[in-house]
């Protein structure tokens, strides 16, 4: 008995063996992982006015401009800059995409980057920016301001 359960201890770490080395010739190297900045264009963007409380989207073309630099994705942090101000962001890498979050009074901005291509060189992005600052004063809007930017980003290695 004792050394049947040698043997299949044995296969099982033999099994083992070859599916981790099998699976570490096929692993995919991740292209967000040694991004170190990139410089986005968003050319179309979708915002939502809410009318007697329903949302409604309006489509529009934008010249809107972001860059991105310091990008560490181990440390998870990086710096975007846009509108003449920079900012830290929170960055996270996931299985196909590198996203940015910022966080300001009352909003929140995350860009998302893919790992696919919209053209050569560049990569597929979108920039969700949602807020909304509990005032009561007229003539400000009490209601959430809400858009979303679809373009590109053009990568720098480190």
């Amino acid at each position: 008995m004792r050394v049947w359960t040698a043997t299949v201890i044995l296969l099982i770490g033999i099994v083992a063996h070859t599916a981790a080395a099998a699976g570490r010739q096929g692993e995919r190297v991740n292209p967000l992982e040694s991004i170190g900045s990139l410089r986005c264009r968003f050319a179309v963007a979708a915002s939502v006015l809410w009318k007697a409380g329903k949302p409604e989207v309006k489509v529009e073309p934008t010249t809107t401009e972001v860059t991105i630099v310091e990008v560490d994705v181990q440390d998870g942090t990086a710096e975007i800059g846009g509108n003449g101000a920079r900012r830290l962001a929170t960055t996270v890498l996931s299985d196909g995409s590198l996203y940015f979050m910022e966080s300001t009074r009352g909003g929140l901005e995350v860009t998302t980057v893919f790992a696919t291509e919209s053209s050569p060189g560049k990569l597929k992005a979108v920039r969700a920016h949602h807020a909304y600052l509990f005032l009561t004063v007229p003539p400000f809007v009490e209601d959430p301001t809400v858009s979303q930017s679809y373009g590109e980003c053009e990568p720098t290695s480190r």
